[in-house]
């Protein structure tokens, strides 16, 4: 095998100077065999001999080449003593933002009970009601969730694995009768007692609302006229009142306090607090509310609202009153009085009310008359006072020395050394029965008396009339209320010390409106 050459000595060589190639066996020593000049090869020069053997050649040199730099490199990094380059810190490990498990729906929980209407018993009352009664039906982990509504709510609990609730949608009485009437409530929350219209049109679907199986008394509360802390103002008559929220009277300075517009804070139309008001107050002096009046829906912040304002005045619940000041209320023949505990259990207050729960006469419902039982029970009273209204509990509770009724000589003897019964035995309208409150009363009375520190004690029962008849008339229907009322708890083993009527005496309310001459016609109930 032969590797082709040419001499590069050209002047000094004729091979040279010819381009003559020169041909030399592989392996041996490229010189020039005539002037021995070191060769070079020739273009397109082949191992082998021809142009193949040449490119052969080439190919085995350039990888020849290549093992060459690769050892050198290896030699070079393997045998290097040199301080290394630092090395360069890890890469930390890319953290991605954790992304929580989608969770399972919540199981669709089971709708015990509807109760829509009154705000005054639908925002505090009536969820502590529903929480102590789904815990006294065996339910746990129970909680509120807000509804997709201001003043909507769920009280939801758990049993058995069954995650069941009770709806709340506290927009107002009038909601209460419109929703029983659509089928859209189990039960009503009014804070005032159920209009003649209203109960004549549910009557022909749900029965009679007025009837002991429909109408329940379920707290008392009492409307407070509320002012600014600030406000020097302690007394107003109803007639004042009345003034005011019409916008008769425009200045504090026409009352005696300072000079200032007076700024009047009201419910909403839908409610019943404003109902009640209406009624007691602007339509019972022939007036209406004033235009310029704010209006509110949440008593809450009505409430707030009038204790930011030194010249605001009010009317709330008395669960609402918080830091406001309370107006003292005086009416023709009736003396000044503060809501109170006594004055609001007797309804003596001229702005007391009662808070009920509707029902249909014989609901489908099972769990209706489950939760009524529950809520006029014993042991709801204790939730009805945590939530600042007033409970049906009768224990005796404290006089007071000042009590109007002081001004009756007959009242006075009669009273002298008992205690009161904090109730009132009241009558349906137009009826000799006994109203829905009184014949729970009845059974509550006899609880009270059965406890040691009452049973020795003998009952008085002093019943009055409203001024409408003559004095004889009215000690005489007086008296016949007293005794029915006797008649009613004669059968529970109650013994009576006297049985009295004395007619038109000891007001509690002006005889002006229907509404306050029923307060008049009472029975009160003593032991001694």
């Amino acid at each position: 095998m032969a590797t082709l050459y040419k001499c590069p000595n050209i002047g000094n060589c004729d091979k040279a100077d010819r381009g003559e190639t020169i041909s030399i066996a592989t392996g041996a020593p490229a010189k020039c065999p005539e002037c021995g000049a070191n060769l070079i090869l020739a273009k397109g020069a082949n191992v082998g001999g021809g142009a193949g053997g040449n490119g052969l050649a080439f190919a085995v040199l350039g990888g020849l080449l290549l093992l060459l730099i690769a050892g050198g490199v290896y030699w070079f990094i393997s045998h290097d003593q040199s301080k290394p380059f630092p090395a360069m810190p890890p890469e930390p490990p890319r953290v991605l933002p954790a992304v929580p498990p989608t969770p399972p729906p919540p199981p669709t929980a089971q709708t015990l009970l509807h109760f829509h209407g009154s705000n005054t018993i639908g925002s505090k009352l009536l969820p502590a009601l529903a929480e102590a009664f789904l815990k006294q039906e065996g339910y746990t982990n129970i909680h509120k969730v807000p509804g997709a509504k201001e003043e909507e709510s769920f009280i939801v609990g758990e049993r058995n694995g069954q995650i069941e609730q009770i709806e709340i949608q506290a927009h107002g009485s009038g909601t209460a009768f419109k929703d029983l009437k659509d089928g859209l409530c189990d039960i009503g929350m009014s804070s005032r007692k159920i209009k003649a219209e209203e109960r004549q049109a549910l009557l022909p679907t749900l029965g009679d609302l007025t009837s002991n199986a429909s109408e329940h008394v379920l707290a008392l509360d009492g409307i407070a006229l509320i002012v600014h802390p600030s406000n020097p103002i302690k007394t107003l008559s109803v007639t004042q009142v009345a003034d005011i929220f019409s916008g008769t009277l425009t200045d504090w300075s026409q009352l005696g306090g300072r000079a200032g517009t007076i700024a009047i804070y009201a419910r909403d139309d839908k409610s019943g607090t404003y109902d009640f008001f209406k009624e007691a107050v602007l339509k019972a002096h022939g007036k209406t509310l004033a235009a310029n009046a704010q209006r509110f829906e949440d008593s809450g912040k009505l409430s707030e609202s009038v204790s930011s304002d030194p010249a605001g005045i009010g009317f709330i619940g008395l669960n609402y009153i918080g830091s406001n000041k309370v107006i003292a209320l005086s009416d023709t023949g009736v003396e000044a009085r503060k809501p109170s505990l006594l004055t609001i259990k007797t309804e003596d207050y001229m702005l007391s009310r009662r808070l009920f729960l509707y029902t249909a006469e014989k609901p489908s419902n099972p769990n209706v008359f489950k939760f009524i039982e529950f809520a006029v029970g014993a042991a709801a009273q204790p939730v009805v006072a945590s939530t600042g209204l007033v409970n049906l509990d009768v224990t005796p509770v404290a006089s007071d020395p000042n009590d109007a009724r002081n001004q009756s000589a007959r009242w006075r003897e009669l009273t002298r050394g008992a205690i009161e019964i904090p109730t009132r035995f009241r009558f349906r309208t137009g009826s000799d029965d006994l109203d829905t409150r009184a014949n729970r009363d009845i059974g509550r009375i006899v609880g009270v008396l059965s406890q040691p520190q009452y049973q020795n004690k003998k009952v008085i029962l002093i019943g009055f009339a409203d001024s409408s008849g003559s004095p004889s008339a009215n000690v005489t229907l007086s008296r016949s209320r007293a005794e029915i009322v006797r008649r009613e708890l004669a059968p529970e083993g109650l013994a009576f010390s006297q049985v009295v009527g004395l007619g038109a005496e000891a007001f509690v309310a002006p005889n002006d409106t229907p509404e306050n001459k029923e307060k008049n016609r009472r029975v009160e109930v003593w032991l001694k």
